[in-house]
């Protein structure tokens, strides 16, 4: 089984191209086509879904009621700014500016993988949010048996 694991500092060319970690590429599933979704995420940071992922969301995002004006206002969030993203022969991928933009990544990301997903950050916006898993991890574990 693949998933996405483990915490990486990623260095962002003038051009928004970036490595995708060696771990992270060889544990991408076969079928995905080394080809990544990347979208808005929760709490201003980026989601990368390897393609067959995303195939699966989509379809549930299809099923979202239109007439709903919440799920109108998800969807038209996560995916104004959706691009698909192929890892190169290198291992780059590259990231349409206006996302990077609306994560405030720069030069640098952090990297985080997260079983299905990755979850691409800015440094400074990172560092709080672990800080807030380390303080709170216990607390709130009971609620999310394993």
């Amino acid at each position: 089984m693949w998933q996405f694991l483990g915490e990486y500092d990623v260095p962002v060319d003038e051009k928004g191209r970036i490595f995708v970690p060696a771990e992270l590429r060889r544990n991408m599933p076969p079928e995905a086509a080394d080809t990544l979704i990347i979208v808005r995420g929760f709490d201003r940071c980026l989601n990368a879904y390897p393609l067959t992922v995303w195939e699966k969301m989509a379809a549930k995002i299809e099923q979202w009621p239109q007439t709903d004006p919440d799920a109108r206002l998800l969807e038209r969030g996560m995916l104004s700014q959706a691009a698909e993203a192929r890892i190169d022969r290198q291992g780059r991928i590259t990231l349409p500016r206006k996302l990077l933009d609306r994560a405030g990544i720069t030069d640098q990301m952090v990297i985080v993988g997260q079983l299905s997903r990755m979850e691409m950050w800015n440094p400074a916006e990172w560092r709080p949010v672990m800080e807030e898993a380390n303080s709170r991890m216990d607390k709130v574990a009971p609620n999310y048996p394993l």
